[in-house]
């Protein structure tokens, strides 16, 4: 192996081991990693960084870390698609002044050649470009030429990325703060559910949880003097997430799912989630008992779709509550049972369905 590309992979497994890091580690190993010594330093399109091989052996082990996550933060921070019609060197070095700050804010070491002022720090790209535009002692030329035409599909894929990278730093319990200032921002942006969980279930969960009194729950405002029972609540147990992995679901569907999962988990807390996909039958059922479980699921399917196996397996484990995301494009049948579970229909870009029984939730995936 070259000395360039074991440098590199030294330089992943150093920050693989940096605390906190499960964020950006996701996101940099979601591009292609390329080397080509027409760059001066380093660039991205947000699909693949290339590397100048002579510039990247000139740097110390610190500063190749630094490089790396330079490069992930513009692919981040999507600062490819953000350019629109302003000037492009100025909206590179309002770029880097940001991304530059914010590491060095984390404690990396920037290679000498780095644009860095600390007034800018936790500012936004836009807000130090519109400011740059006023300087008149701006930088002539950017030491640091990085960044190139996006793909046509790069809004949507680089979406899933963050959305996969937000969950996995989620599952590997990052400290909160390990994603800061204008990556939260956007991210809290992306990756605020589709679906407003705590408006649709707020009576669908009153109807499933039984307010009662019980003695094995003594009142602790009277104990030990007096043996008064307390007011307890049943809270909703076991719920069940179908996910239609038909040929035309999408992947971006999945993460979708994936993410509204994981926000069932946090709103609802349950004590179990059982996820079953299916397409013409049952393809998996797992067994989620928290958010790091997620980790483990591997989508299966894409074959047609029927309603009917989902409805069955309903019917022998009675789950409190089913919810089934879906397009909806499938027949109901005169033998598809109807279910005793409280249903709830997910139904995405097909405002025609309509279900035999349950509540149906309309909701539109854009791209």
């Amino acid at each position: 192996m070259e000395a360039h590309q074991l440098a590199l992979n030294k330089a992943k497994i150093q920050l693989m081991l940096h605390p906190d890091s499960t964020f950006f580690t996701t996101v940099l190993f979601s591009l292609v990693h390329l080397w080509d010594n027409t760059q001066a330093t380093a660039c991205t399109n947000g699909k693949y960084i290339k590397f100048n091989s002579d510039f990247f052996m000139s740097l110390d082990a610190e500063e190749r870390l630094f490089l790396l996550l330079h490069e992930t933060l513009h692919v981040v921070l999507v600062h490819m698609s953000r350019l629109a019609d302003r000037d492009p060197q100025l909206w590179n070095i309002a770029a880097d002044y940001v991304i530059n700050a914010l590491l060095i804010s984390l404690g990396y070491k920037m290679p000498k050649m780095g644009l860095y002022d600390a007034k800018y720090k936790g500012m936004s790209t836009e807000e130090v470009y519109r400011l740059l535009l006023e300087d008149p002692d701006i930088p002539k030329g950017c030491p640091w030429p990085d960044l190139e035409s996006p793909p046509e599909d790069f809004d949507e894929a680089i979406k899933d990325i963050l959305i996969r990278a937000s969950i996995q730093s989620k599952m590997a319990e990052d400290k909160p703060g390990t994603i800061p200032g204008e990556v939260q921002i956007f991210l809290d942006n992306l990756l605020t559910p589709k679906l407003p969980w705590n408006r649709i279930f707020k009576r669908d969960l009153k109807s499933l949880a039984k307010n009662d009194y019980s003695y094995a729950k003594p009142n602790r405002r009277y104990y030990p003097d007096h043996y008064l029972p307390s007011l307890y609540s049943e809270a909703l147990l076991d719920i069940a997430v179908g996910t239609d992995t038909s040929g035309s679901v999408s992947d971006h569907d999945y993460s979708m799912i994936i993410t509204e999962t994981a926000s069932i988990f946090k709103t609802m807390k349950p004590s179990k989630i059982s996820l079953i996909q299916f397409d013409t039958k049952i393809k998996e059922v797992s067994v989620l008992k928290s958010i790091n479980d997620l980790r483990k699921v591997r989508f299966e399917g894409r074959g047609g779709t029927e309603i009917g196996p989902l409805l069955n397996w309903a019917v022998i484990n009675k789950p409190q509550l089913l919810l089934i995301f879906t397009d909806g494009h499938f027949h109901f049948h005169a033998d598809n049972p109807i279910i005793k579970s409280k249903v709830i229909w997910l139904i995405h870009n097909n405002k025609k369905f309509k279900a035999p029984f349950g509540k149906v939730i309309h909701y539109e995936i854009k791209g």
